[in-house]
């Protein structure tokens, strides 16, 4: 009965491969399979020198593997029987592909048994929280081909043209998930899976409004699975505000519920599309942990395949251990929002608070202005700050992209509905 945690034939195909398929194959193992994904001892060195040689650009064959292993471990003797075995298993280095995935597989057994049996220990700790010991084995579930490998040139060169040729193909598509909001998308191309966006505001001036404006458009509109994190707001509030939004339906007759047959039946047809639309929400105060958050962001992508993820609101999240200050519980909030993000391939969309310094001076607001830590702007990818007068009803609007890794920084006008708590574009008069 073969064993689910070694691929132990794979391994030996698999090195035969690269000593026989030349650098196009070495190049293609060693972009997927990381060091420790090789088992066997000597195989594992085996694997490491053959790196070495590619590294220095040396010519890769069964010869130059031996000279090197004296070279380098000359108190080893070569293992000639290994090596052997290893180009009777490879008929050819064209099944590389094949072996690879057996070898990735048993990889990620061993990874996610490890998991499981961190997961018994850790639950005896009595000083880990149970959020803590839940956040750990939800991390721990999240397998990965490779995390430490160096990439070659060639590689990342080969992935960069393949980036390329998408985007092309595109013609003018967003690589991201919209916003909504199509001068904000013409510039940031969207959000993008993978990375944290930050989108920051005095109170009152429409973080949670602006969040559900996005989930809109990319749940509603566009089908985007989406969860929605809140931990100022019950669920059933922001389904209130995204009806009103959705079927421009003023919040007032809402809450009192002073419709005529024309609003009942507009609010008929939102509450359908709101319903129908792939939305998830999770609030209330048992999840204000950081451990709780990412554990269930992890969920939400395995459950539901969620793609965007909006978090009202940053500052709300409490770290892991209590911190002496808020600039350090912050800073750890931040950070593991941002390795989540990467980890889960979803678009991590977090609102967060802006000091009063912007609002003192009359002024557009700047990046310093994200209250409690400067971590915040350095984890971000984008950050989005968001202005307007607040004791208009209805108005202009700007947000400031004041960071974006990959593109320019700037002003993007919207427009502000009080009696719907909505942002749009603005009519061409005020662009």
């Amino acid at each position: 009965m073969s064993d689910p945690y070694y691929a132990q034939d794979d391994e030996y195909g698999l090195i035969g491969a690269c000593l026989s398929g030349g650098p196009d194959v070495c190049y293609e193992v060693f972009a997927r399979i990381p060091s420790d994904a090789i088992q066997q001892d000597k195989l594992r060195q085996v694997y490491e020198i053959t790196k070495a040689l590619l590294g220095r650009h040396e010519a890769i064959s069964l010869q130059t593997v031996v000279k090197e292993w004296k070279r380098s471990i000359p108190q080893l003797t070569p293992p000639f029987e290994e090596l052997n075995r290893c180009d009777e298993i490879c008929a050819s280095p064209a099944n590389y592909p094949e072996f690879a995935k057996a070898v990735l597989e048993a990889y990620h057994r061993r990874h996610l048994r490890f998991t499981g049996d961190r997961l018994i220990r850790d639950s005896a700790v009595t000083t880990l929280s149970v959020d803590q010991i839940v956040s750990n084995a939800e991390a721990g579930l999240t397998v990965e081909a490779s995390k430490e490998e160096v990439q070659s040139s060639k590689s990342v060169v080969s992935r960069f043209i393949d980036s390329t040729q998408e985007r092309f193909n595109r013609k003018g598509q967003l690589s991201g998930i919209t916003s909504g909001f199509h001068r904000l998308d013409k510039l940031t191309d969207g959000f993008q899976l993978g990375e944290l966006a930050i989108i920051g505001a005095r109170p009152s001036i429409g973080k949670t409004a602006i969040a559900i404006a996005i989930a809109k458009a990319a749940a509603i509109d566009h089908r985007v699975p989406t969860l929605f994190i809140s931990l100022e707001m019950s669920d059933e509030s922001i389904v209130r505000r995204m009806v009103s939004t959705v079927g421009s339906i003023p919040m007032q007759d809402i809450k009192t519920g002073e419709m005529d047959e024309g609003g009942m039946k507009a609010m008929g047809s939102a509450t359908a599309k709101v319903a129908g639309s792939p939305i998830y929400y999770v609030s209330g105060s048992g999840i204000s942990s950081i451990a709780t958050i990412t554990a269930v962001i992890r969920r939400a992508k395995r459950k539901w395949g969620v793609k965007l993820v909006l978090i009202d609101y940053l500052q709300k999240i409490h770290g892991s251990k209590s911190a002496e200050k808020k600039t350090y519980e912050i800073a750890e909030v931040s950070g593991k929002l941002k390795a989540v993000a990467q980890d889960t391939r979803t678009a991590v969309v977090a609102l967060a608070q802006l000091n009063r310094e912007n609002e003192k001076e009359k002024r557009v607001p700047r990046l310093n202005d994200l209250s409690d830590s400067g971590q915040i702007e350095r984890d971000a990818d984008l950050v989005l700050l968001l202005n307007r007068e607040r004791h208009e009803a209805n108005g202009e609007a700007i947000i400031a992209i004041a960071k974006q890794r990959d593109g320019e920084c700037g002003l993007v006008p919207l427009w502000y509905e009080g009696q719907y708590c909505r942002f749009t574009d603005p009519s061409p008069t005020f662009q």
